[in-house]
């Protein structure tokens, strides 16, 4: 019979344990909060508020991990980059349990993404992004800059060769567009870093888009390494009048917009930047951290939540021009603008 109570007595204990979360938000300052997770107090709770519906589920066991502490493991990984093992002595997690964390914050903000990181698409939201442009770098009916960057990853175990950049290191090539408040309106994570950046706009989604006329005459901007389009500006690779001079002046000033919060965004979320290493995962899921990053770099530029240290430096990974033919469509276009707004 003793043994029997002893039994009991013990089921009793492993039933009672709770876990002891060691993560509490509302008893730390702001500038410690902005400086670790990239967020301050009341964003972190209306963070966890609005994904608490997707990480929280019924269990049997007593020591699930609430909400914030999903929420504020993955925020410390995004903001440093560090191994899980590092994440877990600091906020008293076991390695697996970040993982679980990162996982499940990783999977929804991935979902909210793709439902919250759009082009403009009303006549007043084209025509407010013109203007915004406009007085930026003087470019007319322009609504995007678009470019590529490049995230580290350790080698893939297969295809490995294909991820191999021009500067020889592996990557994911991400291709992105932002508007003049340096906030992402359209991504594609997809393409591993041998892929060239026209060939992730020739496959891309956004470009049957404008393909369609979704966006009437409205205009992105990129650098040589994107094909001469109607719809998409690329500078003049060997100007010969003032006016050709002019317009990449104008273009330079204004496509540095996207070089500007491809800076910003791994200035927040050194997972994505070299400082942080190179991301230990295989390249679906750093496709979705890196979508994640973009998805909260987004919600800080609309709560002008400042980014913390100095700009980093993106790492120059050499452009490849496309061959500017002179006989494509997109040659008028942009003699056009040239004439009529630069001469």
């Amino acid at each position: 019979m003793e043994y029997v109570a002893v039994y009991v007595f013990n089921r009793r204990l492993r039933r009672e344990r709770r876990y002891r979360d060691p993560l509490d938000p509302l008893h730390v300052s702001d500038e410690h909060l902005l400086r670790v997770y990239r967020f301050p107090r009341q964003e972190i709770i209306r963070l966890c508020d609005e994904l608490r519906p997707h990480l929280e589920r019924r269990t049997r066991r007593a020591h699930a991990l609430p909400t914030h502490t999903q929420v504020l493991a993955a925020l410390r990984f995004f903001a440093s980059g560090s191994f899980q093992t590092v994440i877990g002595d600091t906020v008293g997690m076991d390695q697996s349990s970040v993982s679980r964390a990162i996982d499940k914050v990783t999977q929804v903000l991935c979902v909210k993404a793709s439902q919250e990181i759009k082009m403009p698409t009303t006549a007043i939201d084209i025509n407010r992004a013109m203007q915004d442009f406009r007085r930026t770098g003087n470019f007319p009916r322009v609504i995007g800059a678009i470019d590529g960057a490049h995230i580290r990853i350790k080698a893939p175990e297969e295809n490995e060769e294909i991820y191999v950049n021009r500067k020889q290191f592996h990557s994911l090539n991400i291709q992105a567009v932002g508007d003049t408040n340096n906030k992402i309106i359209s991504y594609d994570a997809s393409y591993p870093g041998s892929t060239h950046d026209s060939f992730t706009w020739r496959h891309c989604a956004l470009k049957q888009r404008f393909l369609a006329g979704h966006f009437g005459d409205a205009l992105l901007i990129g650098d040589s390494g994107y094909p001469l389009e109607p719809f998409l500006m690329t500078p003049v690779v060997h100007p010969t009048t003032p006016g050709e001079e002019r317009y990449n002046q104008s273009h330079r000033r204004t496509r540095c917009i996207v070089e500007r919060t491809f800076g910003i965004l791994k200035s927040r979320f050194r997972c994505l930047h070299e400082s942080g290493g190179s991301l230990q995962y295989d390249p679906e899921k750093t496709m979705k951290i890196a979508t994640s990053c973009m998805l909260l770099h987004n919600y800080c530029v609309d709560r002008r939540i400042p980014y913390v240290g100095d700009l980093v430096q993106e790492e120059e990974v050499p452009v490849q021009p496309v061959r500017d033919n002179r006989q494509v469509p997109g040659q008028v276009v942009r003699q056009e603008i040239i004439r009529n707004f630069f001469s």
